[in-house]
């Protein structure tokens, strides 16, 4: 093989290299501004949720009432934080509202989004002391922030 011969291959290598690292240097940045895919699959629209087995029911008795609280959770973008408002009858949760105002992550909020369209279907007419909740609509860092508004819901509603 001549020396001009070896140097259109290297060459046509090192353009074979440089094109797929450029490519995936793209793809990659593209994955960390779309967020971090091991934080759960994007489900948009999906409406699943699911609570994990739920704890046993406790003696405890709540005061009926409107009941607000942060929660906090972590993301590459840091932290974040989202209130919960539960209305509880009879130790019973018959309503939830989000406030994801302080969401500032696009990726964050989209998730916390699609948690506050579905977790009154996942709470609705549960006793407050079985709930606890592991995905819902896709997000599974909300429910974290969600658990813990509600652990100190629990215990300003306790009688």
């Amino acid at each position: 093989m001549s020396q001009q011969n070896r140097t259109k291959i290297i060459g046509l290598i090192s353009i074979v290299l440089i094109s797929t690292a450029a490519t995936t240097g793209v793809v990659f940045i593209k994955n960390m501004q779309s967020g971090p895919q091991s934080y759960g699959p994007n489900l948009v629209g999906s409406t699943n949720a699911t609570t994990s087995s739920p704890a046993p029911v406790s003696s405890a008795n709540y005061k009926d009432g409107v009941y607000t609280a942060t929660g906090s959770f972590y993301t590459p973008s840091g932290d974040e934080q989202i209130g919960v408002t539960v209305t509880l009858a009879g130790n019973n949760i018959t309503n939830v509202s989000i406030d994801d105002s302080s969401i500032y992550s696009g990726t964050s909020f989209a998730y916390t989004d699609q948690f506050a369209h579905g977790i009154n279907a996942a709470v609705d007419g549960k006793n407050i002391d079985t709930v606890n909740v592991s995905r819902v609509s896709g997000a599974s860092l909300t429910p974290m922030a969600f658990n813990s508004a509600l652990d100190t819901i629990k215990n300003n509603a306790r009688v």
